[in-house]
């Protein structure tokens, strides 16, 4: 029998596999796709390189495993966060579209959203890795678009504008993350997410649309 503290060797090797993707992952957030080696990861992960090779025998295999485990770690974060909301603004009766907005906007500001900003760029050219990363991104849109309409549902149950404007906010805060890469201007990139909030609230009939634009001295 296996003592209570004592691990059993399935448990050690996925711990050793996890401890292999999470170096992959940083070593994307780091240094970006193509520098993500399998020597740069071994460096990282600290394992002998026939370890690596036992659990990954190629890049594709250890980008392919990367992808699955960035998936899992944005849902699991995600879906805290957003189960915290519904908490959250159920007792204190805070707006959760606005709530929303900010949770999804500090997913496309992670380091997770990085690492899979470069999964993505490199399966433009890459045919072997986009074969791997589309289902698992249909199914990680998929899940949150789901999560983040039940969110939204309570307040206004069965409305059929909600499914657009969850889609809306995840193409615009994704669109805004990638624009930021080169801009670097934070100030217009909260700028930009406060209007959102108010398009948003426009679209979904819960603010007048003379209120969507912003008097231009609080713009300056």
């Amino acid at each position: 029998m296996i003592g209570q503290g004592r691990r059993t060797q399935a448990q050690r090797s996925e711990a050793t596999r996890a401890k292999i993707l999470d170096a992959t992952v940083q070593c994307l957030v780091e240094r970006g796709h193509a520098e993500t080696t399998t020597t740069e990861v071994l460096a990282r992960a600290d394992v002998p390189r026939g370890t690596l090779l036992h659990h990954f025998p190629t890049k594709v295999d250890l980008l392919v495993a990367a992808v699955q485990h960035v998936a899992r770690r944005r849902l699991d974060g995600l879906a805290a966060e957003l189960a915290a909301a519904e908490l959250a603004t159920a007792s204190a009766g805070t707006d959760r579209l606005d709530a929303l907005i900010d949770i999804l906007w500090r997913h496309f500001s992670s380091p997770l959203f990085w690492a899979a900003l470069e999964l993505w760029n490199a399966a433009r050219t890459d045919a072997e890795l986009r074969g791997a990363l589309v289902p698992v991104e249909k199914e990680v849109f998929g899940v949150l678009h789901a999560q983040s309409r039940a969110l939204l549902e309570e307040s206004m149950p069965g409305d059929p504008r909600l499914a657009t404007v969850v889609q809306l906010s995840f193409e615009v805060l994704t669109g805004l993350a990638m624009t930021g890469i080169v801009s670097g201007d934070l100030a217009r990139r909260e700028l930009l997410i406060r209007r959102w909030k108010r398009a948003a609230a426009v679209l979904l009939g819960r603010r007048a649309p003379e209120t969507l634009v912003e008097r231009p001295a609080k713009e300056r």
